[in-house]
């Protein structure tokens, strides 16, 4: 019994090693074969319908198709494929009067290179480049503030004047962010809150006036070619453009300045608002 548990392991192990040196099976897996690049696909079709014109002797149009054979050329010479691309399928090489290319091997060639402009497009690496802060011009904070808190004074409207490129104000790189302009944004922002949580403040009474120069009316008995029965087209007429900030009750008051002759009747006086007496 002894001797049998010696030799076991040693017959497994024998097993073992027989069949790690056995010889593997006569198959063996076979590798794809390599897909031909870009450049070996198109340059059959160069060679037939372009090389003689665009070569390294000739150069016709300042180019030699011999430099789009090289190996990964797509991404160093992207310019140079994209226009012969343009040409080839726009028909405008070869040129007229040489035979046309297979309108089939130009739809083959024209998917192809557009494929491998797709893969270099998916392999490049992603440089979106630098963005410029960009801060609200006037308008806009105006109407970002009105959308998100609903307070609608226009708080900008009393900052400094939005610099301006090739037009337009709301270009990041045109605007700036000067100390006067910070200082604005501060007093701006602690107005908004407050009326954002507590209201507008409450309008105090103001004044208004609006007068005018002293004017020398010359008496007349012609009857004006236009004639207004409300008499707001006489000279004695006073126009005044003003804009009422809320709805409320407000005072007018009416003073004439002169000198009235004695015996003379009193000037009627009325109040036009809107077209409206």
């Amino acid at each position: 019994m002894r001797s049998w548990l010696i030799v076991a392991p040693s017959l497994s192990l024998l097993v073992l090693l027989g069949l790690s040196a056995m010889p593997t099976s006569g198959r063996q897996t076979a590798r794809a074969p390599k897909a031909p690049t870009v450049e070996q696909t198109a340059w059959p079709f160069f060679t037939e319908n372009c090389v003689a014109c665009h070569n390294s002797e000739t150069k016709s149009g300042a180019l030699d198709l011999s430099s789009l054979r090289r190996a990964n050329s797509v991404t160093p010479s992207r310019e140079t494929w994209e226009s012969v691309l343009r040409k080839i399928q726009t028909g405008e090489m070869p040129p007229q009067g040489s035979p046309r290319p297979d309108p089939a091997k130009i739809k083959a060639l024209s998917l192809r290179i557009e494929g491998e402009f797709d893969r270099a497009d998916k392999a490049a690496a992603s440089d979106p480049g630098s963005v410029t802060a960009h801060r609200l011009n006037r308008a806009e904070y105006n109407n970002t503030v009105r959308d998100l808190l609903g307070v609608n004074f226009r708080p900008a409207d009393d900052f400094p004047q939005d610099d301006s490129g090739y037009g337009f104000d709301n270009i990041g790189d045109v605007l700036s962010l000067s100390p006067s302009q910070m200082e604005k944004y501060v007093v701006a922002s602690e107005k908004i809150a407050r009326t954002a949580l507590f209201g507008p403040d409450p309008l105090q009474p103001t004044l208004i006036r609006h007068e005018e120069g002293g004017r020398m009316i010359i008496a007349s008995d012609a009857v004006p070619a236009r004639y207004d029965a409300t008499g707001l087209n006489m000279p004695n007429s006073r126009h005044a453009m003003h804009s009422f900030a809320v709805d409320g009750e407000y005072v007018f008051r009416f003073g004439l300045n002169g000198v009235r002759p004695l015996g003379s009747e009193p000037i009627r006086l009325a109040l036009w608002v809107d077209g409206k007496k």
